[in-house]
């Protein structure tokens, strides 16, 4: 079984077709290998968005996008637990794959046809957080699944072994706090434009998973062109229309919940961690705002902190052990120039899997020939569903 280095940024020009008994790996240096001066990145540009509702539903339109209003925290605020026991969550358990964003691309398109979409890649917006992320959260396992069509790379998720075990073996205590993330939403979001902040009490909504609203964006970085679908949890004022040529992007705000700080180990904590994939989340779609709420151990909000996401890597600037935003990007920029030269075969039934693991030195990718294909045959065909799931492609 072979295996093809990529070390110091380096590669073979011609690229080559992949067997499926041929493993190819992605040396993983040092991040201060990767620091340095900045690759090109383009502001992103939103191209399409779209809204799942309660029934899993997809809509190529606002209906369930939401709108920030600041909560009203007061000492009889109830704390991020409430409404826990009415908690709608998503069955994780159904594969959706990159379903909407294709089904998004498609309808893109079709609205578009004087101005085609093409990338290099298409995924996820979290996904790209984990290969900016990679070179300073080494530890962190991920899996992913690849394949090309017509030029472009298609890149989801797999969950790892790890992620299994840890959502097989969760107490009680962590499902209710990985539930305060979406009651914190609920708290700063209202259906209506410039609308007040829902009051909490009895007649406040429960938070549903199955209910988001998504967008596309283009962007390049370095020579790669991405195009990225993100769920977005909120917007401040009216969301602009083509026409009036405002990009909706600076509107919409990222809310989030931490720990409050009330030791220097938990500021470095946030710093190191946190504050990271703050960052990265947000500006690789190019929202430029952050809302915080920091909570105590209980889930009591007791303040709100607006960080603005371009600010963000001066907070840590020049502090010992911490990140630098140039390795990231001259990471994930070298790993999809990397991937480009590896998966070569043109075709949607074929896949790829895309590894990074223990003992955290290389990301390894193998063929899996005609295996877990994930890529939809109405995408190919040109078509879109209101329902998630359907054929597979049938390939070449």
């Amino acid at each position: 079984m072979s295996k093809r280095h990529l070390e110091d940024g380096n590669m073979e020009s011609t690229p080559k077709r992949f067997h499926s008994n041929r493993i190819e790996s992605f040396r993983v240096l040092p991040s201060q290998r990767y620091s340095g001066g900045f690759p090109d990145y383009r502001q992103p540009v939103e191209v399409n968005s779209y809204s799942i509702d309660g029934d899993r539903r997809v809509w190529f339109d606002n209906r369930e996008l939401k709108y920030y209003a600041e909560p009203r925290l007061t000492a009889g605020t109830p704390s991020l637990s409430y409404n826990y026991d009415r908690f709608i969550q998503r069955d994780d358990s159904i594969p959706e794959h990159i379903d909407t964003l294709l089904d998004a691309l498609t309808d893109a398109k079709s609205k578009n046809r004087n101005n085609p979409i093409h990338a290099d890649i298409v995924t996820w917006r979290g996904i790209m957080t984990k290969l900016f992320c990679t070179p300073f959260a080494r530890n962190e396992p991920w899996e992913l699944r690849a394949t090309r069509s017509k030029g472009t790379i298609y890149i989801e998720e797999q969950q790892t072994e790890k992620k299994r075990r840890q959502e097989t073996t969760m107490n009680d205590r962590q499902r209710l706090m990985s539930y305060w993330g979406y009651q914190f939403e609920a708290m700063c979001t209202t259906t209506e434009p410039n609308g007040k902040a829902p009051e909490v009490n009895e007649d406040m909504g429960a938070p549903n998973t199955n209910i988001q609203y998504c967008v596309v964006v283009r962007t390049k970085l370095g020579k790669n062109s991405i195009v990225m679908g993100a769920e977005v949890d909120c917007i401040e004022g009216l969301k602009p229309t083509a026409p009036e040529g405002k990009s909706p992007l600076k509107q919409y705000i990222e809310l989030k919940t931490s720990r409050r700080i009330e030791v220097e180990r938990q500021q470095i904590s946030f710093e190191k961690f946190k504050l990271l994939k703050f960052w990265a989340q947000s500006f690789l779609v190019g929202i430029p705002r952050v809302i915080c709420g920091f909570r105590d151990d209980d889930g009591n909000i007791s303040h709100l902190e607006t960080i603005k996401t371009l600010e963000i890597p001066r907070r840590v600037r020049g502090k010992p052990n911490m990140w630098d935003p140039s390795a990231c990007m001259n990471f994930a920029n070298q790993f999809l120039d990397w991937l480009k030269s590896v998966v070569t075969v043109d075709n949607p039934s074929v896949t790829y899997s895309i590894v990074w693991k223990e003992p955290w030195r290389e990301i390894t990718v193998e063929c899996n020939g005609r295996k877990d294909t994930f890529i939809t045959q109405r995408y190919l065909d040109g078509e879109v569903s209101h329902e998630i799931g359907g054929a597979r492609a049938e390939g070449l």
